[in-house]
């Protein structure tokens, strides 16, 4: 039978009459050889497939009570036939409606039946945002009208042709690769997300179109076709559940498969379309259509791990109705068996020769759902605003996720009577404990990363002011005492300046002087006042960077860099860089790492540094200082993954390295001697981290990411 049924009948006496309406059709060979049948409700559209026991049982339904109609089934018949057997057709059709109900006992359990189908307003709700229908019209008078007009469709010649139009799009699509990728980049349009939904819902359409024809040929009725509702996401379909009345397999597979087909068939005359027409807003079109049919076929509708074409496919291939409840029922038992060894009875011994098969299509089932309603959820998230997304994220992830894993975790613990103490069962609690275990055992991992082994107190020096070298007395490499004179310079514009600030000064200081025998200067008084004191100002500046013309050292220093080009006589801009010092015996380290590695590290934590090319030990070096913001540029241009370290970067148009994701500089002292190198060096650090244990690092990832996403 394609189902079971927990309503149990009465043990005695004649079972209720089947339903007049009901229609009996004889259906496919099962697997086993034995005849089927096909039971068909018209009013709720409803088909179930029993087998040769079954429909033994029912021919004598009217013929007296289970013990009866079991000894005439053993007496007509060769097969044998049980009261139970009879007791569980009974049950079966009660549960799916098909009995006249009989009395007052018959109503009341109808009513029971409808209460227990009512759902809340919030199960109601969820179950209209995940999936509902919207039936629209009967096509089956105009699908009668229009067969002979579509015989064409399915003609060698047409097949043929589609297949050599498919080969020529797919030449078309390679040879002209740079406009296909040009056409998919406007996906992020406006434009562009309207004409993929038209596509996706004109694919669809040819989908459910082709499963209507296909139907039809084989003279099934097409009561309805409608739009559903998938996540709120509008796609056609079509009522073809009088498949089942057909017999043959291979029309089965054909009506099965012909959605696909016309969808690969809608995608091969597109990409040939796309390839001939010029540039323009119908070729962009045909190009959205050909994506959606290749992309959404190979995708999702050939896939059997959802109750989609390729399911079908595989259900009738396998010959297994039911094929993911059934496949359910035996990857949940052999989870069971494995993780706790409750040596319960095989749930469907049909299956059984092919149990390894259909256990494996099970649990890949259960991974392949797990990835796409996880990305489904995510792509829901980011397509709506946050609110709104989030809380649609949250349902989806709850039904489709949690709310499965949920029910099978609540049948083991309403299963207590099936554990017992055995291997499986102390395998799965030593290595549950011991998962649990490793979340609150604090881990101690080291970081490495590019790293510069620099001069301490590297300093570059910059002209004060525009003007002209005057003196220029050291080279790179010579040793320079703090206040020791570096280079002068000239400013003829900065001398002017001092000169009218200075005049400008001793003007205002004479009207101040004499407001009080003029009175207009008197009126005047408070204005010069804050003017002198502007201009005290602006003097006092200018007089500091005269001072500042001859530059001297700051400490004792070596002096590193000179720029080749600076000479005495050559004229240099405000800002410019004239040379770099740095401490002529005292190095440091420098490097950067990512956010996720910075809580690993503290001042004063222990690292080792490794010169890049060199045959040295590794020099030991203490953490002096962390960066509390991120380093919007890198001066030690070394350290960007252009010029072989490990910082992603790009170049702004000024010429600063700027870093693509957030990273953090890090200071690091060398404790003990080491040879003193000619220049600054290149090597990698290994930062000694402090101990984590890895369920903060995850409630902390949560944390961040909900305060990310939230902006709480």
């Amino acid at each position: 039978m394609a189902g079971s049924v927990n309503t149990k009948a009465p043990d005695t006496g004649r079972p209720p009459p089947l339903r007049e309406e009901l229609h009996l059709f004889p259906g496919p060979r099962a697997r086993d050889g034995t005849p089927t049948w096909t039971l068909n409700d018209p009013t709720s559209t409803h088909f179930y497939r029993i087998g040769w026991m079954e429909f033994e049982i029912i021919s004598r339904w009217r013929r007296g009570g289970p013990d009866r109609i079991a000894e005439l089934v053993n007496k007509e018949t060769p097969l044998e036939a049980s009261p139970q057997d009879v007791r569980k057709v009974v049950n079966f059709l009660l549960g799916a409606n098909l009995l006249r109900p009989q009395g007052q006992r018959g109503l009341d359990r109808l009513h029971q039946k409808a209460a227990s189908l009512k759902k809340g307003w919030l199960h109601g709700a969820l179950g209209a945002y995940l999936f509902f229908r919207v039936p629209i019209l009967n096509p089956d008078r105009f699908l009668n009208r229009i067969m002979p007009m579509v015989k064409w469709l399915y003609s060698g010649w047409f097949i043929a042709l589609t297949i050599a139009a498919g080969l020529m799009g797919f030449n078309f699509i390679i040879r002209q690769w740079d406009s296909a990728l040009q056409a998919f980049n406007q996906t992020r349009t406006l434009t562009g997300l309207l004409l993929i939904f038209t596509a996706i819902f004109l694919t669809k359409a040819v989908h459910e179109i082709g499963h209507a024809l296909a139907s039809k040929r084989y003279g099934c009725h097409i009561p309805t076709i409608g739009v559903a509702f998938l996540m709120l996401m509008p796609v056609m379909y079509t009522d073809v559940s009088e498949v089942w009345k057909l017999v043959s397999k291979r029309s089965r597979m054909i009506v099965g498969a012909i959605g696909i087909i016309a969808e690969l068939g809608l995608a091969a005359w597109a990409s040939l379309l796309w390839g001939i027409l010029p540039p323009g807003e119908l070729k962009d079109a045909l190009f959205f259509v050909a994506c959606v049919s290749w992309l959404s076929t190979i995708a999702i509708n050939a896939s059997p791990f959802l109750r989609f074409d390729g399911y079908y496919l595989l259900s009738d291939w396998w010959e297994i109705e039911n094929l993911h409840e059934r496949a359910g029922n035996l990857g949940r038992w052999q989870l069971r068996e494995f993780l706790f060894g409750w040596d319960a009875p095989f749930p469907d011994w049909a299956l059984y020769e092919r149990r390894k098969m259909i256990i494996a299509f099970a649990w890949l089932t259960w991974v392949y759902r797990f990835f796409l309603f996880l990305g489904i959820a995510l792509l829901v998230y980011h397509f709506f605003f946050k609110a709104l997304g989030m809380l649609l994220m949250s349902i989806e992830i709850v039904w489709f996720i949690v709310r499965p894993i949920y029910k099978e975790v609540r049948i083991w613990t309403q299963q207590g009577a099936n554990f017992s103490l055995n291997l499986r069962l102390i395998t799965t609690v030593l290595v549950f404990a011991g998962f649990i275990a490793l979340l609150f055992v604090p881990w101690k991992e080291s970081v490495k990363a590019a790293a510069m082994l620099v001069r301490d107190q590297s300093t570059v020096i910059h002209a004060p002011a525009t003007g002209q070298i005057v003196e220029l007395n050291t080279v790179a490499g010579d040793r320079v005492k703090k206040g020791e004179m570096l280079f002068s310079l000239n400013s003829p514009d900065l001398d002017n300046e001092l000169k009218l600030a200075t005049l400008n000064t001793d003007a205002l200081r004479w009207k101040l002087n004499h407001s009080g025998s003029d009175s207009t200067l008197l009126i005047e008084a408070a204005m010069n006042q804050r003017e002198l004191e502007a201009s005290l100002t602006h003097e006092k500046e200018l007089l500091r960077l005269k001072n500042q013309m001859n530059m001297t050292a700051p400490f004792d220093a070596l002096v590193t860099d000179v720029d080749e080009e600076i000479k005495p006589g050559i004229w240099v801009a405000a800002g410019e860089p004239i040379m770099e010092i740095a401490h002529p015996k005292r190095w440091q380290i420098i490097t950067y790492v990512k956010e996720t590695d910075l809580r690993r590290l503290s001042e004063g934590g222990s690292a080792k540094f490794y010169p890049e090319g060199l045959d040295w030990n590794p020099i030991p070096c203490r953490i002096s200082s962390i960066a509390m913001t991120s380093s919007n540029t890198i001066t030690e241009v070394a350290l960007s993954l252009d010029h072989g370290g490990d910082a992603p970067t790009y170049v702004d148009p000024m010429g600063n390295y700027i870093p693509n994701s957030s990273i953090y500089r890090v200071v690091l002292d060398i404790t003990a001697h080491f040879p003193n190198p000619a220049h600054m060096l290149r090597g990698s650090v290994t930062l000694e981290g402090t101990y984590i244990t890895p369920i903060s690092e995850i409630i902390r990832f949560g944390q961040e990411l909900w305060v990310k996403e939230t902006g709480f």
